[in-house]
């Protein structure tokens, strides 16, 4: 997983399965707080993630991403 404050819309990264609370293709995942566990991404106004992915692909331990959003 690259440093996510790096991170910009559109970019690829990728993360362990076990870092991800169920992971599923096509769903988007924020990194929970104080933690390296990503979590299921809802519209919840009062989210303050700095970066959301959605997973394109799994292909063993390892989930390949998309950054879909950045929050500010």
């Amino acid at each position: 997983m690259q440093d996510i404050s790096r991170l910009e819309v559109g970019m690829t990264t990728k993360i362990g399965t076990d870092q991800v609370k169920k992971p599923e293709v096509g769903r988007e995942y924020v990194r929970a707080l104080d933690s390296n566990t990503w979590l299921l991404f809802t519209e919840d106004p009062a989210e303050d993630r700095p970066v959301v992915v959605r997973i394109d692909s799994i292909d063993g331990d390892v989930c390949y991403c998309t950054v879909t959003r950045k929050l500010s």
